[in-house]
């Protein structure tokens, strides 16, 4: 029962989480947007990477959950149920289908039915890889979304897959930099005091 909780409160933080950053998206950088879908810069994309590294795959499910509420109640597009159904489970099986590759090629990430990450071990490089991973597959299962949408029927371009591709790597790696770059900061405050963290370290060393 208490996993379950767990889990559930898990889920619903990320989908929060997911429309906060899509609401900032589609306000405050809507001069990023290539074109009604594409974004040079998409920040969203963090959330997805960040949540499946320390959810695993339940993160698809709180993915798929801030997706339909933002299509639907915040920014509603112009999908059919059949369409906002499939855009859902292409978002969720792009993001499993990233951590499920990077668990298989990364030597840091063990049990890849229930992904389990060594944290002190990863480094900036591991990011930049399930950032890579993951703005790749999710920009390919969205094309193909694309193309298929009814509502939408968008030809492939080669040039809005590399603009797709560009945003999701650029908008997760970018929000990593920032949030380390805030984290060392905030260790030289009084919030944070030096003694601790070392014995932090240490503890873990």
């Amino acid at each position: 029962m208490r996993n379950l909780i767990d889990i559930t409160t898990g889920v619903c933080v990320i989908a929060f989480l997911y429309v906060i950053f899509r609401y900032i998206q589609t306000e405050y950088l809507s001069h990023t947007q290539f074109n009604d879908f594409i974004h040079a810069f998409y920040i969203p994309a963090s959330v997805r990477v960040f949540s499946s590294l320390l959810f695993g795959y339940w993160a698809a499910a709180g993915i798929a959950l801030g997706l339909f509420l933002d299509i639907t109640y915040l920014h509603p597009e112009n999908f059919i149920v059949s369409e906002i159904i499939v855009r859902m489970f292409q978002a969720a099986i792009s993001l499993c289908l990233s951590l499920l590759i990077w668990a298989k090629l990364s030597s840091k990430v063990t049990c890849l039915y229930n992904p389990i990450i060594d944290f002190r071990k990863i480094d900036a490089f591991d990011i930049l890889q399930i950032c890579i991973i993951e703005a790749f597959i999710n920009s390919v299962t969205a094309h193909i979304f694309y193309i298929w949408a009814p509502s939408v029927h968008l030809q492939f371009d080669l040039n809005y897959f590399a603009v797709m591709l560009f945003g999701d790597l650029t908008g997760s790696f970018l929000i990593f930099i920032i949030a380390n770059i805030m984290f060392s900061l905030l260790k030289r405050t009084p919030f944070f005091p030096r003694k601790h963290y070392d014995d932090t370290m240490n503890n873990q060393l």
